[in-house]
């Protein structure tokens, strides 16, 4: 007989609940969508520009002279022997033309007031006739333009009509010293002291190197004044041709300006000068005092100028397009960073060369920055943009990055 045997009771299994199964999946998308939303790190840039070193620059100062030399935007450069003031002689003689310059200025071409002279005039020729100056003959009645005036002024430096312009232009001299000084404070030279007359006949007109130089670069600025002290001769009324004092015209890119000896300064010459450095041209000014004679003052300006073309150099930092730097992003992409256009200075060579930049790193394209090279006031500057397009952070790096 079979017996049946009572079935027992199975439960069913509980099912497993899903939510945290769900939940999980959230959060890896949610973390996930974090990761790839959440802003990338700012790129990096390099900047690495290579600026040649500054080197000493050797000056050929003149011996047992008081000499200083100088640039435009350049300032001055170097001075050598006792600074303390001589007389200028007549070296004076441009700080009167500028003076007259500023009050009745002239433009190219023209002749500017006429002067008639007149018997005081004559009294100051035959002055300076019985004292042995330097001069030119006038007369009684004869005109002058302005522009003669200063042509007998700055090359045959006729102290004569120094004089003269001072009564002509300011009355008398103390009108005349008071404005000059002001003129000279104007201008940054506090050793330069105007004396009892114009022309500089007197040693009581003194100044320095320094400061004499830094007439110059002044008088460099007034083309009228340039033009006159460039010329090798000149012919006035009544005594027809005169010659320049300065007989060294054109050597080493001399250009002018005042010669000047007296009892008390027997060689003093004030010269400018055009340096021709590669592409460029650079005004300079220069000064000597204190030599045995004009001669070798001039003599010894010469050789200064040759030194001072030899002190400067055009150098060329970096050239257009040329990569001076990169853009590092932490997705590994890279761009190369290049100026727009050339950087190129001229600079004094004992002048060191400094560099700044800014970079906009969150720009991914065209125009970043600016980079800037200087060598005191020598400047250059050129926009930076990068050679090509910064590419973006991948999905793929997005999500894994850590």
């Amino acid at each position: 007989m079979h017996v049946i045997q009572p079935t027992r009771y199975q439960p069913r299994p509980k099912p497993t609940p899903k939510w945290p199964f769900a939940i999980a999946a959230l959060l890896l998308v949610a973390l996930a969508a974090l990761n790839v939303l959440r802003p990338v790190p700012t790129p990096t840039a390099t900047i690495a520009v290579s600026l040649p070193a500054a080197a000493a620059v050797p000056i050929a100062w003149p011996q047992a002279s008081q000499a200083a030399v100088a640039a435009d935007d350049y300032g001055l450069l170097g001075t050598n022997g006792n600074p303390a003031p001589l007389a200028t002689a007549s070296i004076a003689k441009v700080i009167l033309a500028l003076c007259v310059l500023q009050k009745q200025p002239l433009a190219a071409g023209q002749d500017g007031v006429t002067y008639t002279i007149g018997a005081r005039d004559v009294a100051l020729y035959q002055h300076y006739l019985s004292i042995n100056g330097s001069l030119i003959a006038v007369t009684e009645g004869e005109k002058l333009t302005e522009y003669q005036a200063l042509q007998a002024l700055m090359i045959p430096s006729a102290n004569n009509i120094a004089d003269s312009l001072v009564r002509w232009v300011f009355g008398n001299q103390d009108t005349y010293a008071a404005y000059a000084t002001a003129y000279l404070r104007q201008h940054g030279l506090s050793a330069t002291h105007i004396g009892s007359d114009a022309s500089g006949f007197d040693p009581s007109t003194t100044s320095t190197a320094s400061d004499l130089t830094q007439l110059g670069l002044v008088a460099l600025q007034n083309p009228a004044l340039m033009s006159i002290a460039g010329q090798r001769t000149a012919t006035l009324p009544l005594v027809g041709t005169v010659y320049n004092y300065d007989t060294v015209l054109g050597v080493n890119g001399i250009t002018g300006l005042k010669t000047g000896n007296n009892d008390a300064d027997p060689g003093a010459f004030l010269f400018t000068a055009t340096l021709h450095i590669g592409t460029k041209d650079i005004a300079a000014a220069g000064a000597v005092m204190g030599a045995a004679d004009l001669n070798t003052a001039l003599q010894g300006s010469t050789r200064l100028a040759a030194s001072l073309q030899q002190g400067f150099e055009q150098l060329t930092i970096a050239k257009a397009n040329q990569v001076v730097g990169t853009v590092q992003t932490a997705w590994g992409a890279t761009a190369p960073i290049a100026p727009s256009s050339t950087l190129e200075l001229v600079r004094w060579k004992a002048t060191p060369l400094t560099q700044t930049h800014t970079v906009d790193v969150h720009k991914r394209s065209g125009s970043i920055g600016q980079l800037k090279i200087a060598a005191g006031s020598a400047r250059s500057s050129s926009s930076l943009r990068l050679s090509h397009p910064l590419a973006g952070p991948s999905f793929w790096w997005r999500l894994t990055r850590h």
